[in-house]
Parts: C-alpha cells; sequence; structure tokens
C-alpha cells in the first residue's frame, strides 16, 4: 500500500537540492542494497534520486526554471514557494532491490502529481498548469522506495498560487487520487479506510516521531467512557466526568468534549474533529442502544410473585440501597463544601495578604510625605533666611552684585582664620593709619620702618639714628626669613603708599592757599 505525506515549503531551491542529492548518495545504502541481491551495475550513480521526471520542467534544472517562473509573476516574494509531497511504497508493493521498480515508484508518482494538480485521468496528454519535478528515492532507515514530489506553486495560466484553506481535506482527496493510480499500476489497495477516527497531518507526524498527541489522549478517554457505560449503569456525562473530560451538548447536532492535558493546557474539541465516532448523533444511538438493551433484559428476567418474606426483603434491600444512596449524596455534600470551604479560606488569606500589603505601602507613603514635608519646610526656613540677608543689602541691584558680595564674604570669612604673625601684619599695616602701639612686636617693627621710611623719602629726618625698641629687636631676632621679607616687603608698599598720600596733602594744601590768595587779592582790587 502505498501512502502520502504532504507539506508546504518555504524554499523550493533547498526543497528541490535535497530531493535530487547530488553526489548524496551513502555507501551504506549501496552495500546493503548489494547485499540483498541489487545489481552494483545500476548503482553507479551516486545522487539520491536513482530516478527522476518532471512536468512542465526539466527534473536537473527544475530549481532555476520554478525560479524564473516565480520572478515574473511576483518577484518571488511569496512565503512558501512549494508544495513537498513524500510517496512511500511497501516492501510487499516494490521490491527496492529490483532495478525496474525504480522506473515505476517514479511513474506512479509522475501519474499521481498529474492528477492531483488538474490532469485529466482519461488522457495522457492533459497536463497541469503547474511545474512539477518527481525524484525516487532508494534509501532511508526503512529501505523503502519513495518519491520526493516537489510542486511550484505558481500557476503557469494565471501566474496565482496555488491555495488550498485546509491542508487536511486536500490531503484527504490526494490520497483518495494515489489510491486510484496504485490500483491501476496492480498495486494492493486495502478496504475502504474508516473515517470514524480523522487525524490530521500535524497529528500523524507527530506520532511518527513518538511524541503525545492530545486529541489521541481524548479518544481514549471517551473509549474507556463509552466501556465503562456500557458495563456499568451510569451516565456517560459521570463516567467522563471520573476522567477529567467535560461534556456539553449544544442544540441537536452538537457536542463537545473539554479536558486538561498532559502538558496542563486546556483542550477543548468537537466531536465531528475527532471522528464519525464521536458525533452527537453516534454518541445519542450508542447511549440509546444501552438502555434498550438493558429494558430487553429485564423484560426477558422471569417475574415471580415475591412471598411476604420476599416483599420485606425487598423492602429492606430498597431502605438500604436508599440509605447508602443518602449517603454517598451527603459524603459528596460535605466533599463540595469542604472544598467550598478551603476555596473561601484561601480566598480571604489572599484578601488577607493583599490588605497587608496595601497598609504597609501606604505607611511607608505617609513615611515620605513627612520626610518631603519636613525637607520642604527646611528649606523653606533657609530660603526666608537668605531673602532677609539680601534685604539688609542695599547696594545689591542684580546678579552680578550679589556674586560680587558673596565673593567679599567669602574672601574676608578666609581672611579672618589667619591668624599667624606675618599675615597679621599684612592685615594691620595696609590699613590707611598705621597703629601707635601694637601689642605684636612684629607689627610695631613694621611700623615704625614705615614711619622712617616715609621720613627720609619726605627729607624730614634728622640726623639722628634709628633704632627699634628692645621689644622688636627681639621679635626681629626671632623671625624667619620669610617673615623678615614680608615685613620689608610690606614696609615699602605701605611707605610709598603714605608718601603719596602726603605729597597729595601737600600739594593740596598748596592748591587751597592759592585759591584763598587769589580771593584775597580780587577782594582788596574790588575795593
Amino acid at each position: 500500500m502505498a501512502t502520502i505525506k504532504m507539506n508546504r515549503a518555504k524554499s523550493a531551491a533547498a526543497a528541490i537540492s535535497y530531493a535530487l542529492g547530488k553526489n548524496r548518495l551513502k555507501q551504506d545504502t549501496k552495500d546493503w542494497l548489494i547485499e540483498h541481491g541489487c545489481p552494483s551495475e545500476s548503482l553507479k550513480n551516486n545522487d539520491r534520486a536513482v530516478v527522476r521526471s518532471g512536468i512542465n520542467v526539466s527534473p536537473t534544472h527544475a530549481k532555476v526554471q520554478m525560479k524564473v517562473v516565480r520572478n515574473h509573476a511576483n518577484g518571488d516574494t511569496v512565503k512558501n514557494q512549494a508544495i513537498r509531497i513524500i510517496q512511500s511504497f511497501s516492501s510487499d508493493d516494490l521490491d527496492i532491490t529490483k532495478p525496474e521498480n525504480w522506473q515505476k515508484c517514479n511513474d506512479i508518482g509522475y501519474e499521481f502529481a498529474r492528477r492531483a494538480f488538474g490532469g485529466s485521468k482519461f488522457d495522457d496528454t492533459d497536463y497541469p498548469p503547474y511545474q512539477i519535478a518527481i525524484y525516487t528515492h532508494v534509501d532511508g532507515k526503512g529501505h523503502k522506495l519513495h518519491n520526493h514530489i516537489i510542486i511550484n506553486k505558481t500557476n503557469l495560466d494565471d501566474n496565482k498560487q496555488w491555495h488550498v484553506e485546509n491542508l487536511n481535506d486536500e490531503w484527504l482527496s490526494f490520497r483518495d487520487i494515489n489510491d486510484e493510480v496504485c490500483r491501476e499500476f496492480g498495486l494492493k489497495i486495502p478496504q475502504e479506510r474508516s473515517k470514524q477516527v480523522k487525524k490530521t497531518i500535524s497529528e500523524r507526524e507527530l506520532e511518527l516521531k513518538g511524541q503525545y498527541v492530545w486529541k489521541n489522549d481524548l479518544r481514549s478517554r471517551i473509549d474507556e467512557a463509552l466501556d465503562e457505560i456500557q458495563k456499568n449503569d451510569i451516565s456517560l456525562e459521570e463516567a467522563l466526568k471520573s476522567r477529567e473530560v467535560d461534556l456539553r451538548r449544544r442544540g441537536q447536532n452538537g457536542i463537545s468534549f473539554a479536558f486538561i492535558d498532559n502538558e496542563g493546557k486546556k483542550r477543548i474539541s468537537r466531536g465531528q474533529r475527532l471522528g464519525t465516532k464521536y458525533e452527537r448523533k453516534t454518541i445519542d444511538d450508542y447511549e440509546q442502544g444501552i438502555q434498550q438493551q438493558r429494558q430487553q433484559q429485564q423484560a426477558d428476567e422471569p417475574r415471580n410473585e415475591p412471598d411476604s418474606r420476599g416483599i420485606h426483603a425487598i423492602a429492606r434491600r430498597q431502605a438500604i440501597q436508599s440509605v447508602r444512596d443518602h449517603q454517598q449524596h451527603l459524603e459528596r455534600s460535605l466533599g463540595e463544601a469542604r472544598s467550598r470551604a478551603d476555596r473561601i479560606r484561601k480566598r480571604k488569606q489572599a484578601v488577607a495578604k493583599l490588605i497587608k500589603a496595601i497598609q504597609q505601602a501606604i505607611d511607608r507613603s505617609l513615611a515620605l510625605m513627612k520626610r518631603l514635608r519636613a525637607d520642604f519646610e527646611r528649606r523653606k526656613s533657609e530660603m526666608k533666611r537668605f531673602q532677609d540677608k539680601i534685604k539688609k543689602l542695599d547696594s545689591i541691584k542684580s546678579y552680578q552684585d550679589l556674586e560680587r558680595q558673596m565673593r567679599l564674604v567669602a574672601k574676608v570669612a578666609e581672611q579672618s582664620k589667619k591668624t599667624a604673625a606675618p599675615k597679621a601684619i599684612v592685615a594691620v599695616t595696609l590699613r590707611d593709619e598705621l597703629p601707635e602701639n601694637s601689642s605684636n612686636p612684629l607689627i610695631a617693627a613694621t611700623a615704625d620702618m614705615t614711619r622712617y621710611m616715609v621720613m627720609v623719602d619726605q627729607g624730614v629726618w634728622s640726623d639722628g639714628q634709628f633704632e627699634f625698641s628692645e621689644r622688636e629687636k627681639r621679635a626681629l631676632v626671632k623671625a624667619t626669613p620669610e617673615q623678615l621679607k614680608k615685613i620689608n616687603g610690606i614696609a615699602k608698599q605701605q611707605a610709598k603708599r603714605l608718601s603719596g598720600i602726603v605729597d597729595d596733602a601737600v600739594e593740596r594744601q598748596k592748591k587751597n592757599a592759592e585759591r584763598l590768595r587769589a580771593k584775597n587779592q580780587g577782594k582788596r582790587f574790588r575795593r
């Protein structure tokens, strides 16, 4: 029996390169074929495709030719460029060790592709409007003959793309064509496949890979529930519920099944997607048949009139059964009440935890607001003090005045910290008036030296000898060279400044005298 698998290929070039398999036939495959009776001369070619053919395209150059058609039609911008079909044959149908079967395998694939994509069944010269390349392989794990059929999706007539909404439905129609072609080539086809179970291509691929298929899990649970209702007098809903499957009947024909799969995901499927066996009509007929069978069994049982003892025994059994039923009902109610109480308790705990978290957040927000308020008040008071200081400074009229005043304040503050003797000398002797008697002998010596140099400069120094006091002499002896240098420099600068002051005063005095003299002369002249 030949089987087909079908999927979309994003890259037609990649699919063709794999199917053509240039120089990729492995030596292990050759050795196995020769070992099982295949002639070695038929394996001279090292390509994976031992036989190749094409419809509207050369199989050897199919990659380039298909690309040219796509570029002409749409610029080769389609998402999926090709359709890939793998057609496999069992060893009972075609013996892989016989080279004549390789060509037959390719012929079957060629005819199947021609009919599947629009070719006529009754006219061999009627070709479909698509480019199709068929490559026959002899490799693979199962050592089965199979074809790789690559179909370019671009239609040669209208340049449109081959499009189908449901690939699974298209696969079913292709499967029928495949069976028909195989039957014409003399291959055995089993009886009509049952459609009681519907499986998509993705489900079959997962099954081949040995992976979990949630629809198979759902079908097995439904099958177990159907078997149970036939053995035990329970409803299908109860049987499915014990297997964690929810049954929903909607309208007259609708039915769906929902459950949590092994991966923890909630799955819902309608009965018609699982197969005809799981549709609403089939399920209802199955349940009705079981009910009629039970009624028939009850009708066939012999009816003996019970005596008084039998009546009492039946009444006792009925009472016991009713008590048991009532007890089971109470147990179920208690279980539901416990679960409800647990849910309420957990909900209360979650609410209390949330309230506690909200309260903590509120407390943190209040503390932050309090700190911000205190910082704002502190900055406000500092700004007020600064404004008061600014108001006291009448000389400040602009930002430049403020900057100048602040620099002066900083300079004075810095100088107030300097208490060393040389710096004190600088601070004192630069004043307009020199100190008469300073407690600091170095300052006094500087002042004396300044007076001496001023008198020398003014020419009023007598022939007398200039001498320091004893206290000043002791201070000068103890002074460092740096201090003496500063004293000398300060005295010179101060003497020069004071000499200028004296000269200016003398000059002003002369001018005042001349002014007075001129004024008096004028008065005398007017008399």
